[in-house]
């Protein structure tokens, strides 16, 4: 969807401290793509490597817990059966306390005159 990988954007106050938060998944520095997961609980190994961009809330939560449920593959520890998620909802920014950083426009820097180079002979 994205196309190129892109950078983390880690804000410092956002912790996975709890359930519910939805991240940017990655396989290392720089390589977001299109994937994200939840957190089923804490996870502070996670701090400062993904970006959390969500929260699952209200009922939902409920949805949350039993994706967290489903069969997996004992070596994989991937899903049997992977659930699919058919539709989303966003009600609301869940971090209505922090703005987001503006970039400070380009500044032009004059340059004079460009010389012409002397041709070696």
């Amino acid at each position: 969807i994205w196309g190129d990988p892109f950078e983390e954007e880690i804000h410092s106050r956002l912790r996975f401290s709890h359930r519910g938060l939805v991240a940017m998944a990655s396989s290392g520095k720089h390589t977001n793509g299109s994937q994200f997961f939840f957190t089923m609980g804490e996870c502070r190994w996670l701090d400062g490597k993904h970006t959390i961009f969500g929260k699952v809330t209200g009922d939902s939560l409920y949805n949350m817990d039993a994706l967290g449920e489903v069969e997996v593959d004992t070596e994989t520890d991937r899903p049997t059966y992977p659930p699919r998620i058919l539709s989303t909802e966003v009600i609301s920014c869940p971090f209505d306390d922090i703005y987001p950083r503006e970039k400070a426009a380009p500044v032009a820097v004059e340059t004079g005159p460009k010389k012409k180079l002397k041709k070696k002979t």
